[in-house]
């Protein structure tokens, strides 16, 4: 009955010592596989940074005119009553919110 008992003691302290072992070990591989994985995710949201502005740059075009005073005369001519008044309505909000910023 000493002898099992002993044995049960003994039994009960080595899987006491391999489980902090193994949860060391563990830990070990865990924090191991978490910086990997971080890693490769940083490296992945560079390429996909990087990959986002060359297709930005492929597939946006900026033109730019100038755009003479008489250019912008015969463009306002050229605009039906509709369009002329939305320009006014616009000029007016803008010149409004000016006023009223100063």
């Amino acid at each position: 009955m000493k002898e099992s008992l002993k044995e049960i003691l003994l039994l009960g302290l080595g899987a006491v010592s391999l489980t902090g072992e193994k949860a060391s070990e563990l830990k070990k591989e865990l924090l191991e596989k978490g910086e990997t994985v971080y890693k490769e995710g940083s490296i992945k949201n560079e390429e996909l940074k990087r990959d986002i502005k060359e297709k930005i740059k492929e597939n946006t075009n900026i033109k730019y005119n100038h755009v003479t005073k008489e250019d912008l005369i015969e463009i306002i001519n050229s605009l039906n009553d509709e369009e002329k008044e939305e320009i006014n309505k616009l000029l007016n909000n803008k010149s409004s919110n000016s006023s009223n910023e100063e």
